[in-house]
């Protein structure tokens, strides 16, 4: 035994020896017992409920007024717990000076109203998480977006509704619970929404901003108008499936295209607005230039004879009878492979079935076949023993008819059980 739990035991027995001196040994061996029974019980349930009040945070969502309650006792438990450890002999002390239950009772009066606030909390939870599991889905969806980091003034007007669903789970109020339900989840797919938008929309929306300012809009008002185009696109897809990520990414990389198209439109507007007369054909044959090197590369065609327009045009015409040919090709080269693969498991079956009937025919040979031959001068040898069973001579294998020829060559090669059936006939 510790030198504390010595000093307890002591101070709880010096305590009630004194109050009966006039009680026999037996029972002064019982109130010790008691005594340590009473106090190790004590350290017991604290060190129980000091482990299970660890990481409790989440139960307060369900009953703020509990979990408050549930806190205050366990503190002032605690608190008896340490007052008890510094000094034993408080154990069965009056507690104040207003009430004759003992530091120990006043301890297991506190611990009583935790363990009953947490086994109320622990009923709400279940609950609540079958009622308000739309709810609470939701909420874990807004912070997993990090709503909060974007509109903060609004996720907290949410959580104050979202709080006060628990409170109707409280009060047993169900039917109260579901139907501001159906208000949070209408306002929280809201902010969701918003959410998605600020995170993919509005970065592209200030990149839109920023090219107006730099005269995009003016020197390349087409190209411009196409981006707003493609960012309101972006925005519906957003409203009606805001979770649908895969096509908010193909929106977002088609709104980054038309960004970058728009801004080098606008640069070669502006270049050429700021040359002189002198410089216009420069320009032209630079571009000019730039088309007879493609055509080059793809048929050693020069069409600087044709106008630009007209050499766009053939060029392309003859980048689509390229690929189409190619496509040709390659389609071609797939369907020889395939059918001649297809003809090959056509032979393969073909032979596997000859092998089976060659196989059947020399297994159904019988013995009037075999008497045949002999009589036809063909030589049969058949196996002879000794008298212990010994075998004296090999058998050999009998010409065979000259139908079946023809089926034994061809089984020879790789059909070793054929031929032993035939050199046992």
């Amino acid at each position: 035994m510790n030198p504390l739990r010595k000093a307890v035991v002591l101070a709880l027995c010096t305590a009630l020896l004194n109050a009966c001196q006039s009680t026999s040994e037996p029972t002064s061996q019982t109130v010790e017992i008691n005594a340590e029974n009473a106090y190790q019980s004590s350290l017991q349930r604290h060190e129980a409920w000091e482990r299970k009040l660890q990481g409790i945070e989440f139960l307060e969502i369900y009953s703020p007024e509990k979990f408050g309650l549930m806190l205050s006792s366990w503190k002032k438990a605690d608190a008896i717990y340490q007052e008890l450890v510094a000094d034993p002999e408080l154990a069965l002390k009056s507690y104040s000076l207003f009430s004759s239950a003992t530091y120990l009772d006043r301890f297991n009066d506190e611990i009583e109203v935790v363990e009953k606030q947490m086994v109320a909390l622990e009923g709400l939870k279940r609950e609540a998480d079958e009622v308000l599991a739309p709810a609470m889905a939701q909420m874990k969806y807004l912070d997993g977006l990090d709503a909060k980091k974007y509109y903060r003034s609004e996720y907290t007007r949410i959580g104050r509704l979202y709080a006060r669903l628990f409170t109707y789970i409280d009060k047993d109020d169900l039917n109260k619970a579901r139907k501001m339900q159906d208000e949070y989840l209408e306002r929280a797919h809201s902010l969701e929404v918003k959410t998605v938008k600020k995170i993919y929309i509005a970065p592209l929306e200030q990149e839109l901003e920023q090219h107006r300012r730099n005269d995009v809009k003016y020197y390349a008002p087409l190209s411009y108008n196409r981006v707003e185009i493609k960012i309101e696109n972006g925005k519906n897809i957003i409203d009606a499936t805001p979770r649908d990520f895969a096509a908010i990414e193909v929106a977002v990389k088609e709104i980054e295209f038309e960004l970058a198209h728009a801004a080098h439109i606008a640069l070669e507007v502006s270049t050429m607005r700021d040359l002189s007369k002198d410089q216009h054909e420069g320009y032209i044959l630079e571009m000019e230039n730039k088309l007879l090197r493609i055509s080059k590369a793809l048929n050693d065609q020069d069409l600087r004879d044709q106008t630009i327009r007209t050499q766009a045009t053939m060029i392309t015409n003859n980048v689509k009878a390229a690929r189409l040919q190619y496509v040709a090709k390659t389609s071609l080269k797939t369907n020889e492979v395939s059918q001649r693969a297809t003809a090959l498991e056509a032979l393969v079956k073909q032979q596997q079935q000859e092998i089976a009937e060659l196989k059947l025919q020399l297994a159904t040979r019988d013995l009037p076949e075999a008497e045949q031959a002999t009589a036809n001068d063909e030589p049969v040898q058949l196996v002879s023993t000794d008298h212990d069973g010994e075998v004296e001579g090999e058998s050999e294998v009998a010409d065979v008819p000259a139908d079946t020829a023809g089926a034994e060559l061809a089984v020879d090669a790789g059909e070793s059980g054929a031929e032993a059936e035939t050199q046992t006939q």
